[in-house]
């Protein structure tokens, strides 16, 4: 069944970042962690969900560009489940022109790449 937002699959909001003190403390105490044009910034927490903040720098390109990227990122997190089973604050940046526009799997890819090579929260 349709949320009452109208949306059948989304983004929860309890998965988003939004906290300028929680997104602080990521920037200040967060580990990062390149991968091919993404880079993340993430921080071990408590909530038993991953939240995550999505920037697109300017430099990327247009703002039609820089959207579909933010959606398929989204998607790609939504999809991995990763978000339901791993508790960390997470920012994901992309910061360089890319040369084409990837493929949601090859941005799954890359989302799955990350989480393999994540460590693990009670280290």
């Amino acid at each position: 069944m349709h949320s009452q937002s109208g949306k059948r699959y989304g983004f929860s909001e309890k998965h988003r970042l939004k906290s300028k003190k929680a997104i602080d403390l990521l920037f200040k105490k967060g580990r990062h962690r390149s991968c091919e044009f993404l880079r993340f910034r993430y921080l071990p927490q408590k909530l038993g969900y991953a939240r995550v903040v999505i920037t697109i720098s300017k430099r990327v390109g247009s703002a039609p560009t820089r959207n579909r990227l933010k959606r398929l990122i989204r998607e790609a997190l939504r999809l991995s489940g990763h978000l339901q089973t791993r508790s960390f604050d997470s920012a994901v940046f992309v910061t360089k022109p890319l040369k084409k526009a990837p493929s949601l799997a090859e941005v799954q890819e890359i989302v799955d790449n990350f989480f393999t090579h994540l460590p693990d929260e009670s280290t």
